[in-house]
């Protein structure tokens, strides 16, 4: 039996009750009830769950309380912050773009970006591309020297095109172009400014036109009207004193990375889209701004000096193989921390089934809820 990885899977040694044991069609009640006894455990003040079954989603809930102090309930349209969950909608974007013809994935950065890195060390830049970005193997630093946050506090004070330039003027890369791959933040700050001076168009029109309006995903967007954050937001709480309330992430031109807001209604749709996509994308090849493993490289995922193999990262997603130990299946992945909101965001193409699920307090119990739901989930459908 393949051991299981202490970093990346700590949260196994915490017993979970079984979400889906004995239902071939979910129960709502049943699920309902599972939902609610952990979040009375871990203390979490709100958490949304979509799941999808035979490509359509059968269940979505919105359990607990937008705001500890008013109490008033969430649904399935609350608004959450989804942080890194945000690159799979910017890596839609990026191939809408390229189906459009107005980008490749070959294209330079520094032919898009001219005169923005730096010149002493342009050379080590001149081979970056746009699928480097995508794929985690630029050799960017997962954030620039002046992005700082006391790791548990909300990102404020926004992230202008000033203090983005004057960052890449002087950045330097962790190791050379296309050696490895390595998760960086700034890969899909970069790729968002890019998108915005190809397009001329703001980040936040993006998303609406090639996500909002192109998907019908009415409740995903980057900036909220003050009527949506008092009525339709939920509050963010410390993920590490679930009582204590923080803010809303302020991301500026790092929003691509992980800013974004969506609702479980548009995130199990979305799912739901993907889906059919990676179908026809299995049957005869079919590619899609949704499908997001067309290309996809091993992370090499290395962990006490061993290397595990199955675990890659397409264009904006993970995929984790049954080689890789921590699903019976291949399963498709990616979902966000914000030191508050949490996103996880699972599908099985083969099976047609998966899990998303949204909270205003998230960390590594939530991660392993998401995951065991999936799990279950997926010994449903292999039956």
């Amino acid at each position: 039996m393949i051991k299981k990885l202490a970093l990346l899977l700590p949260f196994s040694l915490f017993l979970i009750p079984s979400v889906f044991a004995q239902v071939t069609l979910v129960d709502k009640l049943k699920i309902e009830q599972q939902i609610k006894e952990f979040m009375a455990k871990e203390d979490v003040p709100a958490l949304a769950v979509g799941i999808i079954q035979q490509g359509k989603v059968v269940f979505t809930s919105g359990v607990g309380i937008r705001d500890r102090e008013t109490k008033q309930a969430i649904n399935s349209k609350t608004l959450f912050q989804i942080g890194s969950q945000s690159k799979v909608l910017t890596s839609i974007i990026t191939l809408e773009l390229i189906d459009e013809g107005k980008l490749k994935l070959t294209d330079r950065v520094i032919d898009l970006l001219p005169d923005v890195f730096p010149k002493d060390s342009l050379e080590e830049f001149k081979s970056l591309t746009i699928e480097h970005l995508m794929t985690h193997r630029s050799g960017l630093p997962n954030y620039p020297k002046n992005v700082t946050r006391i790791d548990g506090d909300a990102f404020l004070g926004g992230y202008d095109e000033k203090m983005l330039l004057s960052a890449l003027k002087t950045i330097k890369l962790s190791f050379t172009v296309n050696e490895k791959w390595e998760y960086s933040n700034l890969n899909y700050a970069v790729l968002g400014y890019v998108l915005s001076k190809v397009t001329n168009t703001s980040y936040a029109e993006l998303v609406k036109h090639y996500i909002n309006d192109k998907y019908s995903l009415s409740n995903t967007l980057v900036n909220l009207s003050e009527s949506q954050k008092h009525t339709q937001m939920a509050l963010p709480y410390r993920k590490d004193d679930r009582q204590v309330v923080t803010q809303p992430w302020d991301m500026g031109l790092l929003a691509p990375h992980g800013g974004v807001y969506s609702s479980i209604d548009d995130l199990a749709r979305l799912m739901v889209l993907q889906l059919k996509a990676y179908s026809l994308f299995s049957k005869n090849g079919v590619t899609s701004p949704l499908v997001s493993t067309q290309i996809k490289y091993d992370t090499e995922f290395t962990q006490a000096g061993e290397i595990y193999l199955g675990l890659s990262y397409g264009l904006g997603m993970f995929e984790a193989s049954n080689e890789f130990p921590l699903f019976s299946e291949t399963v498709l992945f990616h979902g966000g921390d914000l030191d508050g909101y949490g996103c996880e965001y699972l599908f099985s193409p083969e099976y047609n089934v998966g899990v998303v699920m949204l909270t205003s307090s998230g960390g590594g119990k939530f991660v392993n809820f998401g995951r065991k739901m999936m799990s279950e989930l997926l010994e449903i459908s292999v039956k």
